[in-house]
């Protein structure tokens, strides 16, 4: 059974150690720890921007040290960090204020006048967030943005702005609970981040008391495509009246329905709701960009934004790094980066480039992320893999913030597939790309959510260097229209 929590009107948000002083009420700085990690930089931005001084230190630049915080007045930890590492331990012990990323968020959001809008999912929640902010901005909304991913139209991971918040709500941890949104979107729920939740049931609960929140504001907006989500809208909708929950997506009964104009041209779209409809084209492929943009589409309809220049806002966003980034090319070889991490997201970007790229030979470069992701979906992740590409290398796992399981290795998802998925190490993933030059035209796709970009970038590197063409434009002939039409296809190294 999916329970809502508690109803609209009664909002309180779990506290922390500490809250955050008014801005300039302190000597000191709002101290972050693992300050390089995607949230915490959007939320720097955002502290600064509102008056705050900030320090950071971060693993992969110093280490950390109990020493790091003195002189501060908060220290602020990112999800990585343990409760009782020896600096937040220190901090704790000097007096300041501690708390988590998520904590310092919901406080910092709600303690501004404008409403905040959390964009929730298992997937497709960085997208759909840079979408909306992007619709938001070109309707003269100026929203306060911050997204997961770096978006090169913000140069980073925020945008400022005295508007509406627009917030990824990542579902890790249960941090989207520290929000307070007027207007939630739920993208899709599936059995995800079982280390917080032990089961689907307690996800979905989470899920029905994030969206519940709004209730009685702006309400819900969720994809009626994906069964999760759709189980959450009929709930707040059964629970706070039909006028709570509103859908969007593909779906013939949407609310607010995105669909291609004509077969065959997939980036035309007509948006259709019930009160008008609209035509953009996009710059991102794939069905799953499709409903994204139908998600932000009825978000910003919700926000009262008006529906032509939000359409002009969607159809020029050119999306966040690591979704399918273009990053460089070898004769008839393109490198392209990737985040999917799960095996719903793996099969939704392979489609988007098979979308894209028809005849194109495909081989993807795949890193498991976290051992208990890899131990619960290994069979899944292996068929995925192999249905969706010509040759899959699975790398080791990433661990992240997790230790070694025993037995769990990426030769588990080969196990699960046929004789085109195999294991590999870093250096033969780069040779595939070497030898891929001599072939025809060829995708290669490096994908996950842990430090395989770094190796997309060594292909990258390699291949301008390969060409000749050092930072240089590289030539785009072969890449999507909608890329070498607005010059978003960054096929040069570093772009």
């Amino acid at each position: 059974m999916i329970r809502t929590g508690a109803p609209a009107g009664a909002r309180s948000a779990p506290g922390g150690q500490g809250r955050l002083p008014a801005p300039g009420a302190g000597t000191g700085a709002v101290h972050l720890m693992g300050a390089k990690g995607a949230g915490m930089q959007g939320l720097e931005t955002a502290l600064e921007w509102l008056g705050y001084e900030v320090s950071g230190c971060d693993l992969s630049s110093g280490g950390h040290d109990p020493r790091h915080a003195k002189g501060a007045v908060a220290l602020v930890r990112s999800s990585a960090i343990p409760p009782d590492h020896p600096e937040v331990i220190a901090a704790a012990r000097a007096g300041l204020a501690v708390m988590t990323r998520a904590e310092a968020l919901g406080q910092l959001l709600r303690g501004r006048d404008e409403i905040t809008v959390g964009i929730a999912g298992s997937h497709g929640k960085t997208t759909i967030t840079g979408l909306t902010g992007a619709g938001a901005e070109a309707a003269g909304l100026d929203p306060l943005v911050l997204v997961g991913g770096r978006v090169s139209r913000w140069d980073g991971y925020a945008r400022t702005g005295a508007g509406p918040a627009v917030v990824e709500a990542d579902e890790y941890d249960r941090s989207f609970l520290q929000l307070d949104p007027a207007l939630a979107l739920v993208s899709s729920v599936e059995a995800e981040h079982l280390d917080t939740y032990g089961s689907l049931e307690a996800i979905e609960s989470a899920f029905a008391e994030f969206a519940g929140r709004a209730a009685g504001r702006l309400g819900c907006v969720w994809c009626a495509d994906d069964p999760g989500a759709r189980r959450i809208g009929q709930l707040v909708q059964e629970r706070y009246g039909a006028g709570e929950a509103m859908s969007y997506g593909l779906a013939g009964d949407a609310w607010c329905r995105a669909m291609p104009v004509e077969p065959g041209a997939t980036d035309l779209l007509r948006i259709k709701w019930s009160e008008g409809e609209v035509s953009l084209r996009s710059l991102l492929p794939g069905r799953h960009n499709r409903q994204n943009i139908a998600g932000a589409f009825a978000v910003l309809l919700r926000l009262g934004a008006d529906p032509e220049a939000a359409a002009a806002g969607l159809g020029g966003f050119g999306g966040a790094d690591r979704r399918l980034q273009t990053l460089g090319r070898l004769r008839h070889v393109t490198i392209v980066d990737d985040y999917a991490h799960h095996p719903t997201e793996v099969a939704a970007s392979l489609a988007a480039l098979r979308e894209t790229r028809p005849g194109a030979r495909l081989t993807v470069v795949f890193q498991p992320h976290l051992y208990t992701r890899t131990t619960a979906l290994a069979g899944d992740f292996g068929r995925e893999l192999e249905a969706g590409a010509d040759e899959a290398l699975v790398l080791p796992v990433f661990g992240a913030r997790e230790p070694p399981l025993l037995g769990v290795t990426s030769s588990l998802i080969s196990k699960a597939a046929g004789p085109s998925v195999r294991t590999c190490d870093r250096t033969e993933a780069l040779d595939v790309v070497r030898g891929a030059a001599a072939g025809g035209e060829h995708l290669v796709v490096f994908m996950g959510a842990g430090d395989v970009t770094d190796l997309a970038r060594e292909a990258a590197a390699a291949a301008a260097e390969i060409e000749g063409s050092g930072r240089g434009p590289a030539d785009d002939s072969a890449c999507p229209d909608a890329e070498r039409r607005t010059g978003a296809c960054r096929a040069h190294v570093g772009a």
